[in-house]
């Protein structure tokens, strides 16, 4: 059984290591392998207690590894954190899994590298992590609780996305739950795709027409709605220009209407339009494209509305 770490005087920790350190290079000659291994376990076990030590010295849990771990990412919201840090601060190897249930049980929106989704913004390495708001995401208990029946039902994994994203229409989701109903931490990020571009599915994310979402979410705006056919060969990194250029806002001067307007009584999404039509071989470029909300998309399309006089 491993040994528990102990909280000591950090100055003494020091003493106490460098005294080892000593000898173990005086001594290095005449020990086996064996006797060098557990003269390094013994200061390694030091070193654990020293960097638990530290945390405690300021102002973290002294006898929580999972607290510890929540404190040091509350202190560094937004900034990448490398799973080493956690180590250190948790003091035990397994920090992983009081990583999970941080998001699991207690509803913080941690992101890591283990899913990594450029899509979305997630471009982290696979042991680093991110705590992308203070908040509290009172809904993820709920969601993971989803997410393990769905996960069980059997079906492709594209499958299952779309019952998760439907059974959560118009709630943010994040990469983790996408992940893990998807069975696979690089599967899941190419079947969203799919979904969005090949079967028009309106799922958004802050750089497609949400930019009120964060790093590692993700919406889907409606069960019914789907892109037209050709509009789904737009490449990704197209639409988030074109969404940023018009600033995720309806380009109709006399509509202006923004993801900030939206009301359960007036549910409307952006959408892409193209300024020469798909069928006058307009091209899905940026030059081509405009972010109109759904109204004023359908009005331009019945002819109640001109694009071309859009500025």
């Amino acid at each position: 059984m491993a040994k528990r770490v102990k909280v000591l005087s950090v100055k003494a920790l020091v003493e106490q290591i460098d005294e080892k350190l000593r000898r173990f290079d005086i001594e290095y000659a005449g020990l086996s392998l064996r006797e060098k291994v557990l003269r390094l376990a013994d200061v390694h076990f030091d070193a654990r207690c020293l960097g638990v030590s530290v945390a405690v010295e300021e102002g973290l849990s002294k006898s929580a590894s999972r607290e510890r771990i929540r404190v040091y990412l509350q202190r560094h919201v937004g900034i990448v954190i490398s799973g080493v840090e956690l180590q250190i601060v948790s003091g035990i190897s397994d920090y992983p899994r009081r990583i999970r249930e941080l998001r699991v049980e207690q509803g913080y929106r941690i992101v890591t590298g283990a899913s990594p989704d450029e899509d979305s913004g997630v471009s982290l390495k696979p042991d680093e992590y991110l705590l992308v708001a203070d908040d509290i995401d009172q809904d993820s208990a709920r969601r993971w609780l989803v997410a393990n029946r769905i996960r069980r039902s059997g079906g492709g994994a594209k499958s299952r996305l779309l019952t998760f994203f439907q059974e959560n229409l118009n709630r943010v989701v994040t990469t983790e739950e996408l992940s893990y109903v998807a069975k696979g931490k690089k599967e899941f990020a190419r079947r969203v795709r799919e979904l969005r571009t090949e079967e028009g599915f309106p799922i958004a994310t802050q750089f497609t027409g949400r930019p009120d979402l964060r790093t590692g979410e993700y919406i889907l705006l409606s069960k019914d709605r789907v892109a037209e056919p050709h509009d789904r060969r737009i490449k990704v990194d197209v639409q988030r220009e074109v969404y940023q250029r018009d600033n995720n806002t309806c380009r109709n001067p006399n509509c202006r209407w923004s993801m900030d307007d939206w009301t359960p009584e007036d549910p409307r999404i952006l959408e892409l339009h193209h300024i020469i039509g798909h069928a006058d071989k307009g091209a899905n470029t940026v030059e081509n494209l405009m972010v109109l909300c759904s109204k004023c998309h359908d009005d331009v399309h019945a002819g109640r509305l001109e694009a071309a006089d859009f500025p």
